[in-house]
């Protein structure tokens, strides 16, 4: 079983590899005319992210 640091550590990986997909995936359309549509989407994408990033710290300390 995982250690309580290293579950932390799987979260945030996974949390990282969740936005780095989701930013190539987003930046192969970028020469679009809808450039500022993806920004907003990408800026929602990492307001996102925090928060989940940010309650399961919160959880992480309650274990």
């Amino acid at each position: 079983m995982l250690e309580k640091n290293e579950i932390l550590i799987v979260i945030f990986l996974l949390l990282a590899a969740f936005y780095f997909v989701i930013f190539i995936g987003a930046r192969n359309r970028k020469r679009s005319i809808q450039s500022n549509e993806i920004k907003r989407y990408l800026f929602g994408v990492r307001i996102l992210i925090f928060i989940i990033g940010f309650v399961a710290l919160i959880l992480w300390l309650f274990l």
